[in-house]
This record gives C-alpha cells, sequence and structure tokens, in this order.
C-alpha cells in the first residue's frame, strides 16, 4: 500500500491529475463541476490560496474519511506515471501507476471549499 499526503497551497485552486506526457487533454471546461475529466486528465478543485491550504491525499486505498466520493472512473496514463500539477504546471507529485487506464475515485469534505481531498488510485507501481 502506497499514500502520499500532502498541503496544497495554490494561486488558481484547480488541480490536475493526468499522465506524465508533455500533451495532455486537459477537460474542457474545468469549472462545470468540482471534478471534471478528459481521457488521460482529471481536473478537481482545492482551497484557493486566500483561503488556505487544501490536503490533499493520493493513494491505492479507499478514502479513510467521512466525506461523499464525487468521482468514480479512469485516466489513460500510457506513460506509467501520473502526476499531480497546478494551472501553472508545477508539479507537485509523480505517481508510477501501471501503464494503461488507471482507475480513479475522488472522496472531498466539501464540493465547494474543499478542506481535504482523497484521490484512490486503482494500482501504485512499487519502484
Amino acid at each position: 500500500m502506497a499514500k502520499f499526503e500532502m498541503q496544497i497551497d495554490t494561486a488558481h485552486p484547480v488541480l490536475f491529475l493526468a499522465d506524465s506526457a508533455p500533451a495532455v487533454s486537459v477537460p474542457p471546461d474545468v469549472s462545470a463541476a468540482f471534478v471534471t475529466a478528459a481521457d488521460d486528465c482529471l481536473a478537481f478543485w482545492v482551497l484557493s490560496h486566500v483561503d488556505g491550504a487544501s490536503l490533499v491525499t493520493i493513494a491505492d486505498e479507499s478514502c479513510k474519511a467521512d466525506g461523499p466520493k464525487l468521482f468514480s472512473g479512469s485516466i489513460n496514463a500510457p506513460s506509467g506515471v501520473v502526476t499531480l500539477t497546478d494551472s501553472s504546471s508545477f508539479r507537485y507529485l509523480n505517481v508510477p501507476v501501471p501503464e494503461g487506464r488507471v482507475s480513479v475515485d475522488l472522496w472531498a469534505d466539501n464540493d465547494q471549499n474543499p478542506e481535504w481531498v482523497w484521490v484512490q488510485l486503482g494500482a501504485i507501481r512499487s519502484i
């Protein structure tokens, strides 16, 4: 089992979990919902830096906290690595996953101003 946790304080309160390739398909309207997805990219909202940091957890286990599941689906990761980035392309975390489609489930305490977001990946590879 693997679990990564970080407090993220970002100027633009949207994060992207995507294949690590240089060009990915960002969802066309990330403001349409709390979570939006394209083939190889998932976008979700966190707190704006003026409101504080959000705790973001990426794990291969389901959420242990009490909050609603807000997304269940998958993204394509042909490179075998998914990257957590912000809108300025800052890479917070690179996570090794099996090449191909990776299941993703996402929970948060609130779909407007989340103090925490939990992302479960179907598998995380050991390196």
